[in-house]
């Protein structure tokens, strides 16, 4: 195979002073991370139901940069599951979960919206043809707001309730 030397062919790069991460692909270890949405894109299943894969990137405490992608199903089978997640998430974020017309605008507002979640590790299915598929990251519980550590707000803790209290003594 021959490459033609082009001048927008050369590139510089320092390799030392990086991060390891450890393989990309690597699993990360079962825990809580904090996240943001960064993209969606709609999409059909096999089966012609529509749906929504979601883009979240770690933002920490440690992995900062991967990403898990999550599908919130439109229609058909596991819709009830969507919904629930769906609010589960704006919950997570410090939004109104009680939207009774969620669409483009509202999933729009969900994006770069720090959260956080509890990450799990699912095992491989099978592909139908005696192999499976890889084992992979997936939010198993998107984290009520108030176990986030926002600056903004004063944290409470599960057992608390939202009251008029300034905080203070």
């Amino acid at each position: 195979l021959k490459k033609e030397n082009n001048m927008s062919d050369d590139f510089n790069l320092n390799l030392t002073n990086v991060e390891d991460t450890g393989g990309s692909f690597d699993l990360m270890p079962v825990g809580d991370y904090d996240f943001v949405a960064t993209g969606w894109e709609n999409k059909t299943s096999a089966k012609g139901d529509r749906y929504l894969s979601i883009t979240f990137d770690v933002t920490g405490p440690t992995h900062s940069g991967r990403k898990i992608w999550e599908t919130f199903m439109l229609e058909g089978a596991g819709l009830n599951v969507s919904i629930s997640r769906l609010r589960d998430w704006r919950r997570a974020m410090g939004m109104e979960a009680d939207v009774d017309a969620f669409g483009l605008e509202q999933l729009e507002s969900m994006l770069s919206i720090p959260f956080q979640a509890k990450v799990n590790v699912e095992v491989g299915k099978d592909k139908g043809d005696g192999t499976k598929w890889d084992d992979k990251n997936k939010i198993a519980k998107f984290l009520a707001v108030a176990t986030n550590s926002n600056a903004s707000a004063p944290s409470q803790s599960p057992n608390e309730t939202a009251s008029n209290d300034d905080g203070f003594d």
